[in-house]
């Protein structure tokens, strides 16, 4: 009994742990590289004003608005194609160990009004890129990067332990209990040297537990209640499958031999066939 329940306390304080680490590692990372970051931003900036045709122009520095959120800034004004843009930012955060999902936004210096933005995501469904092909006019921008924040990583392997880890501690405290109300549990009948549980469906001989149907102990119950008595099929049929055909006719002698196989531990008992009336179980002294 000591053993038993030390290994259920034991499986719950695995489970408990493995659900707790779970939880701890799939947090998701709330640090961005900042120095990447800003590297990649102002290598944007750069190639942005190479495309547009200037190569002297100063890019400014990198300022950082908020955790995940990234401004940058030019010296001189400039124009751009949104195709380039895009190519070009997804290029740059590519080589750096950022998550892309992101969105950019281009607002006007002077108003701070959105003239183009799109957001980069995992799927096509997250993913918004509008207004291709549409050339910006020359003008004083600026770029705001904000980067979405990480979903959290799946550590799928830990929740499936902890729930394994669960079923077996539920499984041996089920086991325990059952095995213990078997142990304390006394027979509602004794038939020869076999003890018959009817609630569990059970019989026991020795150390020997023989398993029956929910039919056959309906059965073996009512040849219980009256050993040495004869039971009239009808009476068997009625209590037993409710009904009186030729087909459960035929049911019955099919589950009265599978009890006499069950019962073959006792040379005492016999389920014998009462000619005209039905059966009759006896234990011979």
């Amino acid at each position: 009994m000591k053993r038993s329940a030390l290994i259920v306390v034991g499986l719950i304080a695995i489970s408990v742990f493995l659900l707790s680490a779970g939880t701890i590692i799939t947090q998701p990372q709330s640090k961005f590289p900042e120095k990447e970051i800003a590297i990649a931003l102002r290598n944007v900036g750069h190639r942005l004003l190479l495309h547009a045709g200037d190569s002297t122009s100063r890019v400014l520095p990198v300022k950082q608005l908020t955790e995940g959120t990234y401004r940058l800034e030019f010296k001189s004004a400039f124009a751009f194609v949104p195709d380039s843009l895009v190519s070009i930012v997804q290029q740059s955060l590519e080589a750096t160990p950022v998550p892309l999902n992101y969105t950019v936004n281009v607002l006007e210096c002077n108003t701070e009004v959105i003239v183009y933005g799109f957001q980069i995501g995992n799927d096509e469904q997250t993913t918004l890129v509008p207004c291709l092909g549409r050339e910006q006019p020359e003008g004083c921008y600026v770029v705001v990067l904000s980067f979405l924040q990480p979903a959290p990583e799946k550590k799928t392997y830990l929740f499936a332990l902890a729930l394994v880890s669960l079923v077996v501690t539920g499984f041996v405290g089920w086991a325990y209990s059952k095995n213990k109300n078997i142990l304390t549990q006394a027979p509602t009948f004794i038939i020869g040297k076999y003890e018959f549980y009817v609630d569990q469906r059970k019989l026991t001989f020795e150390k020997t537990t023989v398993e029956l149907s929910d039919k056959e102990t309906q059965l073996l119950q009512l040849f219980a209640q009256h050993i040495n008595q004869p039971v009239a099929r009808e009476v068997l049929m009625k209590e037993v499958w409710h009904d009186n055909g030729v087909l459960i006719s035929r049911s019955l002698d099919v589950f009265v031999s599978r009890l006499r196989k069950k019962l073959k531990d006792d040379s005492a008992i016999q389920i014998l066939n009462v000619h005209g009336m039905g059966y009759k179980l006896i234990i011979n002294s």
